[in-house]
């Protein structure tokens, strides 16, 4: 410090000053101790109405139990109030933390807490008559030490002066237009407020869904058009937060089936020829399986979606979606996955009674080709049966053919392993 900033500092002069709509706020030595204070706007000093105000704010601030309210005493002279002395401790305004540490919006629940102190002495506030109006970022402080959001004077308290623009001016953007106006404010009037200020969080990032959709309504031109109040928008955000966790877990559910069934598939033994005799007496290998029917069709990633589901999928931006979007997106996934499992229960159910006949000891000593022929009934008559289920559930025929297949291949599989070595029959034996 050199001489000219120590004799400063000896006479009280404001150190590191920032400009509020109220005044300039700094810190300023009295009685040998340095305090923050803000100096009052001379136009607003000189004015009656406003040094009224400000009086009646700082004894209603005084009577709000709340770690969150700022509290301070109105330093006078003969000219009335010229200053406000703000209680014990190192503060700055959030525009100057965001300044100074642009990185700290970044750090774990920042943004949440503070939305959340916000919106909770917000509340209390209403509850009271009470409405802060501005959240602009020259007029929320934070404690030094760990970023504690602070609130000072309260915007209704000054609806007396006529020209409410003027008050706010260089914070207008903060302010819902019907105060800008000069018409009685409300609790809709804060909910665009303070969701004007989550914007300006999340204006170096991307802002999460649950903010971006809450935030869209909160900020609508028409006070009818937003939330009734800060604590329904507080409550919409986390409704929203837990829809989009719901979503990707299920997503993932979906994601896990799937390479739990290629899994089991992959590991499944491959099927046993068996030995026949054909009509002509001649023993030789064939493969039962070998059925003549449509070959399933292939799916992409997003298999166990419907096709029109799966594009839609792919299209949307999952940031810019609208709540109706975003319910039939969940609606759809949940609807998918549970006739999938109705269809598969059903299936198994029918596939198991028929294979178990065509598998049988009397019918697996036949010939090959009374074999191969009951086979392909059988099959024909599950095929069917999979169309049927198809109409019932709603589900695309080509997802039910695809897990009709599979389906039967597994029974299939299974059945081979517990079928005991049979002796050739030969055409003369089988007449």
């Amino acid at each position: 410090m050199n001489y000219e900033e120590m004799l400063n500092a000896q006479e009280g002069v404001a150190q590191h000053s920032e400009q509020t709509p109220l005044g300039i706020f700094c810190r300023k030595q009295i009685d040998r101790k340095y305090k923050s204070v803000i100096a009052l706007k001379p136009e607003l000093a000189d004015s009656l109405v406003f040094c009224e105000a400000l009086r009646r704010d700082r004894q209603a601030s005084a009577d709000i139990s709340d770690a969150h309210q700022m509290r301070y005493e109105l330093h006078e002279d003969s000219g009335g109030v010229y200053e406000l002395e703000l209680q014990s401790g190192h503060y700055q305004t959030l525009a100057q933390l965001l300044s100074n540490e642009p990185a700290v919006v970044a750090e774990k629940n920042f943004i949440g807490q503070m939305v959340k102190a916000l919106a909770e002495l917000t509340e209390k506030l209403h509850e009271k008559g009470i409405f802060h109006l501005c959240y602009a970022p020259r007029t929320v402080f934070v404690r030094k030490s760990d970023h504690m959001p602070l609130l000072l004077c309260h915007g209704s308290s000054f609806m007396g002066l006529k020209d409410q623009a003027a008050f706010y001016e260089g914070c207008e953007e903060f302010v819902a237009p019907e105060v800008l106006a000069g018409e009685t404010p409300d609790e809709r009037s804060d909910v665009y407020a303070l969701a004007k200020l989550i914007e300006v969080l999340f204006a170096s990032g991307d802002m999460p869904y649950e903010y971006k959709a809450v935030v869209k309504k909160a900020t609508a031109e028409e006070p009818e058009k937003r939330y009734p109040s800060v604590n329904a928008m507080y409550k919409a955000i986390g409704e929203k937060r837990s829809m989009m966790r719901s979503l990707f877990m299920a997503l993932a559910a979906l994601v896990v089936a799937g390479l739990l069934v290629l899994f089991y598939i992959d590991l499944s033994p491959e099927a046993t020829n068996v030995e026949f005799v054909d009509d002509n007496g001649l023993v030789r290998k064939a493969d039962p399986f070998t059925i003549d029917y449509e070959e399933p069709v292939d799916y992409d990633e997003n298999e166990y979606m419907d096709p029109e589901t799966a594009a839609w999928m792919d299209s949307i931006d999952m940031q810019a979606m609208t709540d109706e979007e975003f319910k039939m997106l969940s609606d759809s996934v949940r609807s998918q996955v549970k006739l999938e499992e109705i269809f598969r229960r059903r299936f198994e159910q029918r596939a198991t009674s028929k294979l178990a006949g065509l598998y049988s000891n009397s019918n697996m000593g036949s010939s090959e080709s009374s074999f191969i022929a009951n086979s392909k009934k059988v099959v024909d008559e599950l095929m069917e049966y999979a169309g049927q289920l198809s109409e019932d559930t709603g589900l695309p025929k080509e997802r039910t053919s695809s897990m009709a297949t599979e389906i039967i291949s597994q029974i299939q599989s299974q059945m081979m392993k517990n079928v005991t070595r049979y002796g050739s029959m030969t055409k003369s034996e089988e007449e």
